[in-house]
């Protein structure tokens, strides 16, 4: 099996090819992706923060942003920044938005697991976004979820009008099983499975990458080592599987 590395599917290059794009463009202040959980939302974002140029942009990624308020996430940039905190939110607020109109740079601020954020907090990253009256954009927001984050923020209209960019990754198309297989697993295996073997297990893992890779490695770990793998024993494994 090939762990280091990933299979870029059509979709994942789409999605990764837009906001590279989008974040060149200074006019998007808003950004967001969904996708289910194994769909490659995290390893999109590691791959956009390696092609970004760091001399206009630097990146402030939080992974478990449901724990985040409206009040730590403004002290938490304050420290990152290195600006003393005031008696009161709004007087550190206000400082933070001073200091970043005079960053040479652009901050990104990324929120994953969005759909978990507290209204609140999602309008005072909409207050830092525009703290600026002029055309300059000191900070630029991208929002990272479960597709349930588009609901979310629907809610909130005066933020969802503002999202231009919304991008969605949907997983593997049918076609690409195959080469994905052969990719993580070698031609060795890809031969093992049967054309109704394939839409099985395509089937059950949605095209989600993140569950075909540990369904088929439960399926290669109960069949014999060698010879075709029966597509009846193959669903099976699969349902004993997702019941455990």
């Amino acid at each position: 099996m090939n762990p280091s590395s990933y299979f870029v599917f059509d979709d994942f290059a789409r999605a990764l090819e837009n906001l590279e794009n989008a974040f060149r463009n200074e006019n998007d202040r808003y950004l967001m992706l969904t996708g289910e959980t194994g769909v490659g939302k995290t390893w999109l974002c590691r791959q956009l923060n390696t092609v970004l140029d760091r001399c206009r942009h630097r990146v402030l990624y939080f992974s478990h942003a449901r724990h985040l308020s409206a009040t730590a996430l403004v002290r938490v940039l304050a420290t990152w920044m290195r600006l003393p905190t005031r008696r009161s939110h709004s007087e550190t607020l206000q400082g933070l938005i001073s200091a970043l109109g005079e960053q040479p740079h652009q901050l990104l601020i990324w929120f994953d697991e969005a759909h978990e954020l507290a209204d609140e907090t999602l309008l005072e990253a909409k207050a830092l976004a525009e703290s600026n009256l002029d055309d300059s954009c000191p900070v630029r927001i991208l929002l990272i979820g479960m597709p349930l984050l588009r609901d979310k923020v629907q809610a909130i209209a005066p933020l969802w009008r503002r999202i231009v960019v919304r991008e969605e990754l949907t997983g593997l198309t049918f076609d690409e099983l195959p080469p994905f297989i052969e990719y993580h697993f070698g031609p060795e295996n890809l031969q093992r499975i049967c054309q109704q073997g394939m839409h099985i297990l395509f089937e059950r893992a949605r095209g989600i990458p993140g569950l075909v890779v540990p369904m088929l490695k439960k399926i290669l770990a109960e069949s014999k080592p060698d010879g075709p793998i029966d597509p009846f024993t193959l669903d099976d494994i699969l349902q004993r599987w997702e019941l455990t």
